[in-house]
C-alpha cells in the first residue's frame, strides 16, 4: 500500500505494512505491562504494607489493575489524537506519559498508595491511538491478532525480569500471603526505573517505523472485484437496516473474491463504514453489543489475571515458579490472539466470540487453569477491536474503539 511517510517509503511497498505492523508489535509489547499484575501485585502489597499503610490488603489493589487495563477515556482521547497528528506522532505523545509515569511511581509508591494509583494507574495508562489495521484491511482479524499480540506477549519476558529482579534469592511470602524481608522490598521501586529504561529504548524504535497509508478509496484497493454490482445493491439495502446487521461481518453470509473468503456484507460495509458519522455509530445496535461484551468480561478477566499468583502463594512457597506460570500464561496469551483473530477471519466474530465466551465462563471456575483462561482473555481483547473495525471502518476505529473502552467504567 501506498503511504506519504518519508521513512516507510524508504522500504518497498511490499514490505511497508510488514514493517509498520511490527513497530505496532513492539509498541503494544511495552503497554503488556497490565498482564504482570498478578505478578507484581504481592510485591507491590507488602511494599506498601511495610512502607506506608500496613493496613493494605492485596484485593484493594484491583483498583489498581483496573485503571491499568485502560482509564476509560484514554483510547477516546488516542483516537482523536491520531486522526489530528498521525500514528507516529500519536503514539510518541502516549509513550512520552506512559513512560515518564512509570518513572514516576519510583517517587508514589514510597509516598501512598493514592498517588501510585495516580501515576501508575491513571497516567501511565492514557492510551496511544490505533491505526496499524488500517495497512492490510483484508485481513483484520489477523492484524488485530498480531499487533494485540505483542500487548500480551510482552508479560512473557516481563514478569519473570520483575521476579528475577526484586526476589533473586526466591524468597517465601510469611503465612499471611506478604512479603516481610526488608532486601527485597527495598528494590521494588527500583523496578519502574528500570521497565522505564527497557520501554522507552522499545519505544523510540519502535515509532520510527510507525507510520499511516495513505488516505485511498477503500472500495478499489481491497473489495473491488467482480461482485461489485452486487455489492452497491448490498449498500442500498443496508442503509434500512441497523449496523449490527447491514455493516458488520459479524453476522453475514460468506463469498469468494480474489483476495479469499470474505462475507458479502462486509464488502458493503467497506463501501460505507468511512462515511458513517460518528453519532450513528454511537448510537447503533453494534456499538451497544460490543460495549457491554467488552464490560461483562473484563469483570472475570480483571478478578482472576489479577489474583491468581496471590491464591497459589497460599500452597505453592516457590515464586520462581509461580513467576514462570505467569510468563506462559501471558504466551498463551499473546499466541491466542494471533489464533483467534484468524478464526473470525475464516468464520464470523459472533461465533469465534460465542465460543470464547463458553470457555471463559467455563474456566472461570477452576482458577487453576491459568493458561487455558489466558487464552480467552487473548480472545477479549483480539476480537473486540477486529469487530469494531470491522463494523465502522478504519476511519471510526480509534473514535469507536475509545467509546468501547469507557465501559472499563463499570469495571473501575
Amino acid at each position: 500500500m501506498e503511504t506519504e511517510d518519508h521513512l516507510i517509503k524508504l522500504f518497498p511497498p511490499k514490505w511497508r505494512a510488514t514493517v509498520v505492523i511490527t513497530a505496532g508489535v513492539v509498541l503494544q509489547f511495552t503497554l503488556g505491562l497490565v498482564y504482570t499484575f498478578g505478578n507484581i501485585l504481592p510485591y507491590l502489597t507488602s511494599y506498601i504494607r511495610w512502607k506506608v499503610n500496613p493496613e493494605q490488603t492485596q484485593g484493594s489493589l484491583i483498583w489498581l489493575q483496573s485503571l491499568m487495563s485502560g482509564f476509560p477515556f484514554s483510547m477516546l482521547t488516542g483516537g482523536y489524537l491520531e486522526r489530528l497528528l498521525g500514528a507516529r506522532w500519536g503514539a510518541a505523545f502516549g509513550s512520552v506519559i506512559y513512560t515518564g509515569s512509570l518513572a514516576l511511581s519510583y517517587f508514589s509508591i514510597q509516598e501512598s498508595y493514592f498517588l501510585l494509583i495516580v501515576t501508575m494507574g491513571l497516567f501511565a495508562s492514557f492510551g496511544i491511538g490505533v491505526t496499524y489495521n488500517c495497512w492490510l484491511p483484508h485481513r483484520v482479524g489477523l492484524v488485530s491478532g498480531i499487533i494485540t499480540a505483542g500487548f500480551g506477549g510482552g508479560a512473557f519476558i516481563i514478569s519473570p525480569v520483575q521476579t528475577k529482579f526484586i526476589n533473586p534469592e526466591n524468597l517465601n511470602v510469611n503465612e499471611e500471603g506478604y512479603f516481610t524481608q526488608p532486601e527485597l522490598l527495598e528494590r521494588v521501586p527500583q523496578l519502574f526505573i528500570l521497565l522505564a529504561l527497557i520501554f522507552g529504548v522499545l519505544q523510540f524504535i519502535g515509532l520510527f517505523f510507525l507510520g499511516d497509508p495513505k488516505n485511498t478509496n477503500n472500495n478499489e484497493s481491497v473489495f473491488q472485484d467482480e461482485n461489485d454490482e452486487e455489492n452497491k445493491d448490498q449498500e442500498m439495502e443496508s442503509q434500512k437496516r441497523p449496523l449490527l446487521n447491514s455493516r458488520c461481518s459479524i453476522t453475514s453470509s460468506h463469498s469468494h473474491t480474489s483476495y479469499g473468503i470474505i462475507t458479502t456484507t462486509t464488502a458493503a460495509l467497506s463501501l460505507t463504514a468511512p462515511t458513517i458519522s460518528t453519532k450513528k455509530v454511537l448510537t447503533s445496535d453494534t456499538f451497544i453489543c460490543l460495549f457491554l461484551t467488552l464490560l461483562l468480561n473484563g469483570i472475570w478477566v480483571q478478578t482472576t489475571s489479577g489474583l491468581f499468583k496471590a491464591y497459589g502463594q497460599t500452597f505453592i512457597q516457590n515464586d520462581f515458579f509461580l513467576a514462570t506460570v505467569s510468563s506462559f500464561a501471558a504466551a498463551t496469551n499473546c499466541f491466542s490472539r494471533i489464533f483467534w483473530g484468524a478464526f473470525a477471519d475464516r468464520a464470523s466474530y459472533r461465533l469465534t466470540m460465542g465460543i470464547a465466551c463458553s470457555l471463559g465462563a467455563a474456566l472461570m471456575w477452576t482458577l487453576g487453569l491459568i493458561c487455558a483462561m489466558f487464552s480467552c482473555v487473548g480472545a477479549t481483547y483480539s476480537l473486540v477491536p477486529y469487530a469494531t473495525h470491522r463494523c465502522f471502518g478504519c476511519e471510526n476505529f480509534g473514535v469507536a474503539y475509545g467509546c468501547v473502552h469507557i465501559s472499563l467504567v463499570g469495571l473501575n
